[in-house]
């Protein structure tokens, strides 16, 4: 069966939730905390016990090193590489502070405790060097050029300093954790005198200059002033929260339940969104929790993959363009982080198990399908690209944002299995776990294989009968659940995407088997009219696996300080299914092991067979999610398309009189690079070599022409350049043409021909190309260099 998914449309209405106490909070169902629930053995548990070796292998004083720098104290160890050499140095430090806590409180692990007291102290000390409150890794002359109303910025920085707030909320996060999770007070204090100090930087700000300052990303600065607020009972933090971070461009919009998200940021906007949920639930405010209801609808049920991941190069984008958004950079694991944050408030206040489908969804087919299976190898984008490769990062030279919230990520699985309120227990999630429900003194024990199973056995253990209703979650993809209690099938009453409910008085030793069915269906891409089709098993998302080139360098097998080095996808054809009904392709499948972790199919792919995988389990296989659909009359024309692109291929070949490699040594040396040069080197870029100069440099190389025949240049760009770069490209001297690099092709790389005149190369063997950068502009990256027949 193919399914698009078309939810309900959730107007703007509402009804305001009753509050309580003198803060105005929200009455609202609790998740269990991490403290009682631990996992046990399976995929979750097998990730969480890998980033527990992973944080072990950290070394806290190289993650420190900033902020004693900026404290004015010696530095205890050399910072750690890549984006901790940067602006932006300390986020990691706060990500490692949540992450440590997490762990320790899904865990109890003493050694992560050692860790954060040993953290928080070192912080203390730093902020006491500083002596006002201060605690970031920047030079406060920042902060005081703010203050005196010298604002000035981008969307990534704020006076010249790649976003100053965004690095702050990740060590206020690290701060609050620590102090929630850990039990460290001492974190509690140091987050509210930093927010002190804050106050003092903001407080004579116009309301026209804190808008100017939020243009720069600032991450979910409204959510930590919030949470301080709910920790410490002082109402100032909640009004700094409204006051200094509400950024009206983007959030009023979402407050009049507008979708206008179109090329925006995607990681910028959505921990706003959080704050917004946290402010709601401290003030009551309708309007928020309407807010936060419909921008999560937007992007889960109009803006989001089959993974439950959404955004393209970073960025939201017109749903419509969905056929146009397969590649190597889909699904940032930070915002898929963020929209399992925003979707645990949203639970709480309405227990829809829609939340708890999507958490599902996201946490299975994006956050655990995208950790390597060694310590600290942490995926940016989840590509779905065809062919496409993982990209993991290396242990202690990337530090990018979604190696911070990586980190996190296992340590928090426990957070949204279960629920609780006043007589009810929710089982959201099955996930192998053990639960101490305090409240009733109860420990419940799941057992199961899930995702890669269908079964779920629940074990009741109390000291005398306790009497609650619990409620089983009907997930959206199972057609007829099968529930037994000790032994005993019961009736229920339920549909996909409910909650089955069992209200007793439940007794030591009783048990619950559950049976899941999981079968396969077809989900057609958003905008694609059911021509393009991802696979899934139940819940979960079948990647078809594409055979390795044995000859080539497999770039599977990479590992990456800086991301966009890596290219994310091979040059493999990208495989289609050839059939005339959905129905058909889910005929042509059968279980290619035991417990239906693979499958094979007959006459169905093309150009080639593939087997097909659980997604969250492919390491280093080529792979495609997203599928063409196409009927064989289709296919036998595409397939004349790819005979006549492999006879232009062979053609072409044949018409090149000579190929530059650059970035390779040997074909530069072979093409005479000019030593001379000027502020030119080559660089890697996604598994591929190139070129390019900076600020008025230049870069040549001598290359064939025909003395008698009209030839062309042809050079290969990446399609992606965010950046505007114009160049100019001379032939023995003589300029040709000026090039314009400027998003010509997101996501691929491009040719252009240049013809060469004919009195340029009339009667030569050679000619000198030169790639010539303006002052302060850039020319190339240039990838490869053909010099052509004109055919």
């Amino acid at each position: 069966m193919l399914t698009t998914r078309s939810p309900p449309f959730v107007a703007c209405l509402f009804r305001p939730s009753n509050e309580k106490g003198s803060m105005g909070i929200i009455d609202r169902m609790e998740a269990i905390p991490l403290s009682q629930v631990r996992l046990l053995e399976g995929p979750f548990k097998g990730r969480q016990d890998l980033l527990e070796n992973y944080l072990s292998m950290v070394e806290a004083d190289r993650l420190l090193s900033p902020f004693r720098e900026a404290a004015g104290l010696v530095r205890k160890a050399e910072r750690y590489g890549g984006w901790e050499q940067k602006h932006i140095a300390g986020h990691s430090l706060g990500h490692y502070l949540s992450a440590i806590s997490f762990f320790y409180a899904s865990t109890g692990n003493e050694h992560m405790l050692e860790r954060v007291n040993y953290i928080v102290d070192e912080l203390a000390a730093c902020q006491s060097a500083n002596g006002d409150g201060y605690l970031m890794t920047l030079p406060k002359q920042l902060f005081e050029d703010v203050r005196a109303g010298k604002i000035e910025t981008s969307g990534f920085s704020l006076n010249g300093i790649w976003v100053p707030f965004y690095t702050m909320h990740k060590v206020m996060a690290g701060l609050r954790d620590a102090f929630r999770c850990a039990g460290n007070r001492k974190a509690l204090e140091i987050e509210r005198n930093h927010a002190g100090w804050l106050d003092g930087i903001l407080c004579g700000l116009s309301e026209e200059q804190i808008q100017t300052m939020l243009c720069c990303e600032h991450g979910g600065m409204n959510e930590v002033l919030a949470d301080l607020t709910l920790d410490t009972g002082d109402r100032k933090y909640l009004i700094m929260a409204s006051r200094y971070f509400h950024h009206n461009t983007v959030l009023d919009p979402i407050l009049r339940c507008e979708d206008k998200l179109n090329g925006l940021h995607g990681n910028t906007q959505i921990p706003k969104v959080v704050g917004l949920a946290r402010e709601y639930e401290l003030t009551g405010d309708p309007k928020y929790r309407a807010a936060a209801e419909t921008f999560w609808d937007n992007v889960v049920n109009r803006r989001s993959y089959a993974i439950g991941g959404h955004g393209e190069s970073e960025h939201f984008f017109p749903p419509e363009k969905f056929p146009e958004k397969l590649t190597p950079f889909t699904a940032e694991t930070c915002n898929t982080y963020n929209m399992l944050k925003l979707t645990k408030h949203l639970f709480s206040w309405d227990s829809k198990p829609e939340y708890m489908d999507f958490v599902e969804r996201a946490l299975i087919n994006h956050l655990l399908a995208n950790i390597g299976r060694k310590p600290g190898e942490f995926g940016y984008f989840l590509g779905l690209g065809s062919v496409g490769v993982k990209v993991f990062s290396t242990p202690f030279d990337a530090w990018w944002c979604c190696f911070g919230t990586g980190m996190e990520n296992p340590a928090r699985y426990g957070e949204q299995i279960y629920s609780h309120s006043a007589g009810t227990l929710w089982v959201n999630l099955f996930i192998a776990s053990e639960l101490s429900w305090a409240e009733k003194g109860v420990r419940l024990r799941q057992e199961t294989g899930f995702p890669g199973e269908q079964n779920v056995r629940i074990a009741m253990s109390c000291g005398k009968p306790a009497k609650f209703a619990l409620k089983i979650r009907h997930p959206y993809w199972c057609r007829n659940p099968e529930v037994k209690i000790n032994g005993t099938i019961v009736e229920k009453d339920s549909a996909p995407s409910s909650y089955m409910t069992f209200e007793r008085a439940w007794n030591d030793g009783d048990i619950l088997d559950i049976e899941l069915p999981m079968h396969l269906w077809l989900e057609a891409l958003p905008h694609s009219d059911g021509r393009s089709v991802a696979l899934m098993k139940g819940p979960i998302v079948m990647a078809g696996i594409v055979p390795a080139d044995p000859r080539l360098k497999d770039p599977a097998k990479e590992r990456y300080g800086e991301h966009l080095k890596a290219r994310g996808k091979t040059d493999d054809l990208p495989p289609v299914f050839v059939a005339t009904s959905a129905d058909e392709v889910i005929s042509c499948f059968k279980s290619a092991c035991k417990g239906g972790d693979e499958y094979s199919s007959s006459n169905l792919v093309r150009p080639y067979d593939a087997k097909f995988k659980l997604f969250y389990q492919v390491y280093e296989e080529h792979y495609a999610v997203y599928f063409p659909l196409m009927t064989p009359d289709e296919w036998k024309e595409r397939e004349a398309e790819l005979r006549a692109d492999k006879e232009e291929e062979a053609r072409l070949e044949a018409a090149t009189l000579d190929t530059v490699e650059p970035g390779f040594q040997q074909s530069e040396v072979e093409h005479a690079l000019d030593l001379d040069m000027e502020n030119s080197q080559p660089e890697d870029f996604q598994y591929r070599k190139k070129r390019e100069a900076r600020n008025g440099g230049w870069f040549s190389y001598e290359m064939a022409v025909d003395p008698v025949r009209p030839v062309s240049l042809v050079a290969t760009y990446w399609g992606g350049e965010w950046h505007a770069r114009e160049f100019d490209i001379l032939v023995d001297g003589e300029k040709i043409t000026t090039q314009r690099l400027h998003v010509n092709r997101p996501g691929d790389y491009f040719d252009v021909r240049y013809h060469i005149p004919a009195k340029l190369a009339k009667g030569k063997g050679k000619v000198v190309v030169r790639f010539q950068a303006p002052p302060g502009g850039i020319a190339g990256g240039v990838f490869r260099l053909r010099m052509m027949l004109d055919v």
